[in-house]
């Protein structure tokens, strides 16, 4: 069993809706604001909402070696705030993922990871290691919250609906119910998939799982009680049935919410994304706009290689690789990085690839991809975080 996550900065009080963190008001400023780490592209999933099925990147698991390396850097230099277990592969099927885990906690990473929660069944075991690590926060991408849903996840045949979500319910039994010692009781957020039409999205594939205001309260009403079950009704964390339905009402199809039902539970929705729009026909290119890769976001591949963004699923914009050269440098000093790094400083849309991911399918939603993603990134998106330090952190 590895040793238990040990973070001082981080407790149960400071916990918020949408406050993933207390660094960015308690610690100086970092390089990144996340930086997205794969430890492995090889998943057990092959769910219709994911590029998984088309990726034609060789599949592999990081070399435990670079990964430690990464991780030294990243701590040593300061480099990201957030470090993401997350890009593309289930990370639980890692071979070193528990290693990996305790060797970002002995480096006082604030470490974060993905996972669609399918080896809380299959490998029950990984319940009260996951719980036992201490990791900061666990969001799982249950995505299709019911059995007819659940049909788009391509799951292995081992694996039932039933059986999958009666192993995310005993992980969240279990951590809830966790003592909370040594301040490293874990956060978990569960996902839900959002495919409520949007006029600024273009979806990766026409679906449909939870749409509107209705259907998804439903699910979450569901879900919501399903997992306080473990909890008595006066537990101090156990909200009331009035205070959970005034957090249900709250909500808004189609946009990106976090309702925060407990200091260590919330429920997330989230709309279809684009994945870069690369199964789109007919796309109208970007030529201006704004995005955060490589200035407050970037992406490591199992393989070393570094790419700007958690969307660059393929690899198609290698910056550098971690087995010739350091992060910093491949991101401060190469060439790729900061060609892509300045022409977003003056509003330009260089690569092929940026242009086809910040475009659309009409000139009309293109044109508006493009001024939204300045107003997000210049304007929205740094009035949130001063509202709410922690707002849009995976």
């Amino acid at each position: 069993m590895p040793t238990a996550y040990r973070n001082p900065a981080f407790t149960s009080a400071d916990v918020q809706p949408d406050n993933q963190s207390i660094e960015s008001t308690q610690s100086p400023s970092y390089r990144l604001e996340r930086i997205h780490l794969e430890v492995t592209n090889v998943c057990n999933f092959k769910c219709e909402f994911c590029p998984d099925a088309i990726m034609e990147r060789k599949r592999g698991h990081m070399d435990l070696a670079l990964l430690e390396r990464a991780l030294d850097e990243i701590a040593a230099q300061r480099l990201a705030k957030i470090v993401a277990f997350h890009l593309m592969g289930e990370p639980l099927i890692y071979p070193h993922i528990f290693a990996a885990i305790a060797m970002a906690g002995d480096r006082n990473l604030n470490l974060h990871l993905t996972t669609n929660g399918s080896t809380f069944h299959i490998r029950p075991k990984h319940i009260q290691k996951l719980v036992s690590s201490g990791i900061p926060k666990v969001t799982i991408s249950l995505q299709t919250p019911d059995p007819d849903t659940f049909i788009i996840r391509g799951a292995p045949p081992n694996l039932s609906p039933e059986q999958y979500f009666e192993g995310i319910t005993n992980y969240v039994h279990a951590n809830l119910t966790a003592p909370l010692e040594a301040q490293t009781k874990t956060r978990i957020h569960l996902k839900f998939l959002d495919t409520t039409p949007h006029p600024f999205l273009v979806p990766h594939k026409t679906m449909h799982v939870v749409e509107g205001k209705a259907q998804m309260q439903t699910q979450l009403k569901e879900w919501c009680d399903r997992l306080l079950a473990v909890l008595p009704p006066d537990h101090p964390d156990r909200p009331s049935p009035a205070e959970i339905a005034h957090k249900l009402k709250a909500h808004k199809p189609g946009r990106w919410q976090v309702i925060e039902i407990t200091p260590t539970l919330a429920l997330e929705t989230f709309p279809l994304d684009s994945w870069g729009n690369i199964e789109r026909d007919r796309v109208i290119p970007a030529s201006f706009g704004y995005c955060n890769g490589t200035t407050d976001q970037a992406g490591i591949l199992y393989d070393g290689t570094v790419v700007p963004c958690c969307k660059d699923y393929e690899g198609k914009i290698p910056l550098g690789n971690l087995n010739q050269n350091t992060l910093s440098n491949i991101l401060d000093h190469q060439t790729p990085a900061c060609t892509i790094r300045a022409g977003f400083n003056q509003f330009q849309v260089t690569h092929p690839v940026c242009k086809r991911c910040m475009g659309a399918d009409t000139p009309q939603k293109s044109l508006l991809r493009q001024l939204g993603s300045i107003a997000y990134f210049k304007l929205y998106n740094p009035l949130m975080k001063r509202l709410n330090p922690g707002w849009g952190e995976i």
